[in-house]
């Protein structure tokens, strides 16, 4: 298309860097942002420093050994829209990130840096010089000797970089009266952080992906990496491996990116209580972990294919891929949202993650039932007491063991003397359960059975059934509900007992069936308990 006239139009420098303060960055994605520069610059050593004063004006510094800048370098660094990077691998994307990242959080924002060759150079955007002038005007103040200190610091006097904000007015927003309250939420701000980057740049800094790991601090301490994956845990199981091609542009050419399902282990199986602690396992950190040249972009949750849930907080995906794929991943400014194409969403949800997802879950109800039973053999001592003292006044019929090895019966009822295979054959399990006896499972996924124990009229109550899971595990502390439960279904047991007979057996075994099979349906929605709790 062939234009006749060409109009220049400059952006306005203040309502630009105004603007560019909303672009939605958290502290914690913010001082990444930072990060990846400093390894993009080959950094091997970086040391962040967050201090606030007795006044409550809070500093941010961030010295790295990377290879620094001459001053022409810091005029490009400082540019919106800098030059794109000669490396496309590198973990700065779209020359932004320096810039909007550090005023979301401060009105001035200088660096100081110096290669092998140059002498130290400082730079500083001040928001409020900018909207004073209304010109881009990037100002070079005075180099002070506490900064050149701290970059030394890192660098022992050799090339480096150091990030400077100062007024910071949107790091502690809330006006706390209070000195010592303010100390805390600076103190939690900081404790966050750590917990993010040692997530966020794993791989940066762990031995087992690189041989010569990056050193990160945070006011001296440093961050040690966070595997979601829990490799080291013998019982953590790698479910999943796929390696999957994609073909880019219309030149045929392919890149590809690398998917895993691991399995974590259930509580009482991880190595101690503080590796499981460290683990984090709940809803908010299952399912994807996505990884752009092995800088983690997006951690827990499903991508839309599908909601979080406790029977999967066990699963978790490794998603890697490299540069290659950052147009069909799209990629956004803050290196914090991934949108998959529609051939690789569906692969995912139809190919890849049913089979893992099918194993979580089974892993997951394994060690709730496994809890669930631990608690339950001791719930229902109250509950066998009440109905032993009561059951001589109710009993209308007669039960014996015929045959324990075929598993026959004789009942005896006002409808005559039966021989039957219905009434579970159940050996006692603990003293005092003669008269509710909880069972792992129960035929047809039945809630409850007429069983005979040591001669006493009972009844068998599954555990594995959700309505055992989802109603009586949550109270199995209040003996009242529970012991009006299992009145209940020891009630129906013995109704069934003292009205047995051939017309009926098959009939009441159907019964059972049904009630149980509405009951899974209508608990369907309920919470699953937190065993841990």
């Amino acid at each position: 298309m062939k234009y006749e006239n060409e109009i220049i139009l400059e952006p306005d420098p203040s309502r630009v860097m105004e603007g560019l303060r909303d672009t939605g960055y958290n502290f914690n994605t913010a001082m990444a942002d930072l990060i990846d520069n400093s390894i993009a610059a080959k950094a091997k050593n970086i040391k962040i420093k967050i201090s606030m004063n007795p006044i409550g004006a809070v500093s941010v510094y961030l010295a790295d050994d990377g290879y620094g800048m001459d001053l022409e370098g810091l005029k490009n660094a400082m540019r919106y829209g800098s030059n794109k990077r000669s490396d496309p691998s590198s973990l700065g994307k779209f020359g932004l990130g320096l810039k909007t990242a550090s005023t979301a959080f401060c009105r001035s924002l200088s660096i100081l840096s110096k290669t092998e060759t140059s002498e130290y150079n400082k730079v500083c955007w001040d928001l409020d010089e900018i909207c004073k002038i209304n010109k881009w005007k990037l100002l070079t103040p005075s180099i002070e000797n506490d900064e050149i200190d701290i970059l030394e610091d890192v660098t022992n006097g050799g090339a480096g970089t150091l990030v400077i904000w100062n007024k910071v007015d949107r790091l502690i927003m809330y006006d706390y009266k209070q000195s010592g309250a303010k100390k805390k939420a600076f103190d939690r701000i900081i404790s966050t952080l750590k917990i993010h980057l040692s997530r966020v740049f794993q791989r940066f800094i762990s031995s087992e992906y690189s041989e010569d790991p990056i050193s990160l601090y945070i006011n001296d301490d440093k961050i040690s990496p966070w595997d979601p994956f829990c490799k080291n845990e013998a019982k953590t199981q790698l479910v999943a491996k796929q390696e999957i091609p994609v073909e880019i542009g219309d030149d045929g050419k392919k890149a590809k990116f690398i998917v895993e399902a691991y399995i974590l282990p259930r509580k009482e199986e991880f190595s101690s209580i503080e590796a499981y602690k460290n683990a984090d396992i709940k809803n908010d950190t299952e399912g994807f972990y996505i990884y752009r040249e092995n800088r983690l972009i997006y951690m827990g949750g499903w991508l839309d294919t599908y909601t979080s849930d406790p029977h999967f907080s066990l699963l978790r995906i490794n998603f890697s891929f490299d540069h290659q794929l950052d147009d069909a991943f799209q990629i956004d400014i803050k290196k914090s949202r991934i949108l998959l194409a529609d051939e690789i969403f569906d692969f995912l949800k139809e190919n890849f993650l049913p089979a893992p997802r099918n194993q979580a879950n089974d892993q997951y109800r394994k060690g709730t039932s496994a809890s669930i039973m631990a608690m339950g053999n001791s719930a229902h001592a109250a509950s066998n007491a009440n109905i032993e003292s009561k059951a001589s006044t109710v009993e209308n019929s007669k039960i014996s063991v015929e045959d324990k090895n075929v598993g026959t019966v004789k009942v005896s009822n006002s409808q005559g003397t039966f021989i039957t295979t219905t009434i579970r054959i159940q050996d006692t399990i603990e003293s005092g359960h003669s008269r509710v006896i909880p069972v792992p499972s129960i035929d047809s996924n039945m809630l409850w059975e007429p069983t005979i124990v040591d001669g006493n009229h009972a009844v068998s109550i599954n555990q594995s059934h959700p309505y055992y899971i989802k109603v009586y595990a949550p109270v199995l502390q209040n003996h009242v509900l529970v012991e009006g439960m299992d009145a209940l279904l020891w009630a129906l047991a013995e109704a069934e007992i003292s009205t047995y007979n051939e017309d009926t057996k098959e009939q009441y075994e159907d019964m059972r069936v049904q009630v149980s099979r509405i009951l899974k349906k209508l608990v369907n929605d309920l919470p699953e308990p937190d065993v841990n709790e």
